[in-house]
């Protein structure tokens, strides 16, 4: 391993680099060039270092962060995620990472890089928005740990924290509103009252809704089994998680619903519940134009948005609005998470753990110790 001084002449200058020559792991022989003697020498120890661990990766021989990042998404793909997972990691990639670090090479990065591009990130972006493109990027790193493409990793200790007061809070329907979707919902007709009570009053996400035949409607038991959803792209397949195969009792008002709706269409069990024209799912698209919308606008539930009229709130939140009136009727967090299909009660925490500390008040709850146990005394 050597460094040596290199001059040469361009045009009227005298220009001077210093290159660093060495041999690689396979006794290759590889070399770099700095403008600095310093940075030469820097860059030696560092060789040295990593030839020793075994771990050396020339400047060369590495690949930049947005080519390291469609090995992500190759992985993705090849790991059986859905589509719309990597769809959403390849949007990020594409609009965050690439457009500010995407043209650097692994080997090159620094911790310093790194920590400027976090800090871009909470300049440009929510803070929301910041975190989750930063943990994709920590995410691409490691993979590149993982390939040894990098000698180390850089992003490992650097950290992007934000507030907790930044946390996203979901959406939430008032009672009043609920009342009033479901009003409208009635005078509509059969098929917005079906989908309102599924979705005010039992907690369906929106591909489940899309997916939903009437095979998993069950009026003799009073019950709706979600078993499959239908993604933006019409594919049919198994719910979210294996959490999501789940059956749900129906309300009596919801039960009234179907049932009108399935005289009326007279369909077969594999028909869709919400079908478009060709009896096909419904594309996200054509349920909120066809159905949540009409439903909002009856109601009055609606925004204006840079002059435009929207609805007031998203479809989702519905899914949200069930869960607190659960909560607030005495659910436990246990039954909520196993009717809401979450992969986990700490996911029923972290979305609702507030609703539920408010309707466990400490004081409440000691009283009710007392209540049962000197009430029950023998």
């Amino acid at each position: 391993m050597s460094i040596r001084k290199r001059t040469w002449v361009s045009g009227d200058h005298t220009k001077t680099a210093w290159v660093l020559v060495y041999s690689d792991g396979n006794g290759k022989r590889k070399q770099e060039t700095f403008s600095t003697k310093r940075e030469a020498e820097r860059r030696w120890i560092e060789v040295s270092g990593e030839l020793h661990r075994g771990s050396h990766v020339s400047l060369a021989g590495s690949i930049t962060v947005s080519q390291a990042g469609e090995l992500w998404i190759d992985r993705a793909i090849s790991e059986g995620l859905e589509r719309s997972t990597y769809e959403e990691y390849r949007r990020v990639l594409r609009q965050h990472i690439v457009p500010r670090i995407g043209s650097l090479k692994l080997a090159k990065l620094t911790r310093a890089l790194v920590e400027e591009f976090r800090d871009q990130l909470l300049r440009d972006l929510s803070p929301y928005s910041a975190a989750r493109a930063f943990s994709y990027f920590k995410i691409i790193m490691n993979l590149g740990d993982d390939k040894d493409l990098i000698s180390i990793n850089v992003a490992e200790k650097v950290k992007l924290e934000t507030s907790k007061r930044h946390r996203h809070r979901q959406e939430f329907f008032k009672m009043d509103e609920v009342n009033s979707a479901l009003t409208a919902s009635t005078i509509l007709g059969p098929k917005h009252r079906a989908f309102a009570h599924l979705f005010w009053l039992h907690g369906l996400r929106s591909s489940e809704g899309r997916g939903l035949t009437w095979e998993g409607v069950n009026l003799e038991k009073g019950t709706v089994t979600i078993s499959q959803r239908a993604d933006r792209w019409l594919n049919i397949g198994p719910p979210k998680s294996v959490s999501s195969f789940r059956t749900i009792p129906l309300t009596p008002s919801c039960h009234k619903a179907v049932a009108v709706l399935k005289a009326k269409a007279n369909p077969s069990s594999d028909d869709f519940v919400f079908p478009d024209r060709q009896g096909r799912p419904m594309t996200y698209f054509q349920q909120i134009s066809q159905l949540y919308d009409p439903i909002m606008f009856e109601a009055g539930l609606t925004k204006v948005v840079e002059g435009a009229t929207k609805h007031l709130r998203s479809l989702h939140a519905t899914r949200h609005t069930t869960a607190s009136i659960w909560i607030e009727m005495g659910f436990s967090a246990k039954r909520v998470q196993k009717l809401m299909g979450h992969s986990s009660i700490q996911v029923t925490f972290d979305l609702y753990g507030h609703l539920i500390d408010l309707k466990e008040c400490a004081a409440d709850m000691m009283r009710a110790v007392d209540d049962w146990v000197l009430k029950n005394r023998p």
